[in-house]
């Protein structure tokens, strides 16, 4: 089993698309059995795919030790066969570093957590939707991730940001000794000078791998989350679309192309 952090302290660079959508494209592309964990207060993964009001445990509980800690307990179901979830909550954003500190947050429930799912070989995957902030949630998830994707749109801020998250998972090195950056995902691309030469000097940095497929900027994205459904059913032939399915296949080099998918779609 794998853990994987989709991280950037940076907000609106596509995170949360990311993470919904890699969860989906594992399961219904490569039979793949994924654990979704929102640790965003925002809860848009959470909403997403439909369990906002879910009567029962949220990650906040789990941070605070209020939940049973066996991870079934814990575990909702998603309309997608493979796909789990452990939704968010707005009390989510009363918890802070300090609460570590003080041991009202447990920060190593989510590395117990993998340890028990590796333990039983329940999932493939765990996918950790962190917010932008580092904060407990984010802490906990980098702790008990064996990897960290790191979705970026290519501007000034986004390329700056990127030295001080390789700095925050250094810093979490000293404890999670194993957790390292798989890459850099550029999201939102579209050919223009700007974008093509922030590229250029992101590839050329050598601060951390960068992936080489792109998210191609699409309306279809946006569409997607109104119709709360994953790009490769809601657009499958859409720019994104292709993209992000590309995406994962780069991730886990499995032994069947891209056309060969869509091939056996038509």
């Amino acid at each position: 089993m794998k853990a994987i952090a989709i991280l950037n302290l940076k907000g609106g660079v596509g995170k949360t698309v990311t993470a919904v959508n890699m969860a989906h494209i594992l399961c219904a592309d490569h039979k793949q059995r994924v654990l979704l964990v929102d640790c965003d207060s925002q809860c848009n993964a959470t909403e997403f795919f439909g369990l906002r009001s879910v009567d029962g445990s949220t990650l906040d509980d789990i941070l605070r030790g209020d939940a049973d800690p066996y991870y079934p307990e814990n575990v909702w179901t998603t309309d997608y066969q493979g796909l789990d979830m452990i939704p968010a909550s707005d009390e989510l954003m009363d918890l802070d570093m300090s609460h570590i500190a003080d041991n009202r947050v447990h920060g190593r429930v989510l590395a117990d957590l993998c340890t028990a799912i590796r333990e039983d070989a329940a999932y493939d995957f765990v996918i950790f939707d962190c917010p932008p902030a580092f904060n407990a949630a984010s802490a906990a998830a980098l702790l008990a991730a064996d990897e960290v994707i790191i979705p970026i749109k290519l501007d000034a801020f986004s390329v700056r940001g990127l030295a001080n998250v390789a700095r925050q998972i250094d810093n979490i090195q000293r404890i999670n000794s194993s957790i390292r950056i798989a890459g850099a995902l550029i999201t939102m691309w579209r050919k223009t000078p700007v974008v093509l030469q922030a590229e250029s000097s992101l590839r050329g940095c050598n601060i951390l791998p960068v992936f080489g497929t792109v998210i191609r900027r699409t309306d279809k994205v946006d569409e997607m989350t109104f119709e709360r459904k994953p790009i490769a059913l809601y657009s499958p032939r859409s720019a994104a679309g292709y993209d992000y399915r590309a995406f994962v296949q780069e991730y886990i080099a499995p032994p069947v192309t891209m056309d060969e998918l869509l091939r056996e779609e038509a």
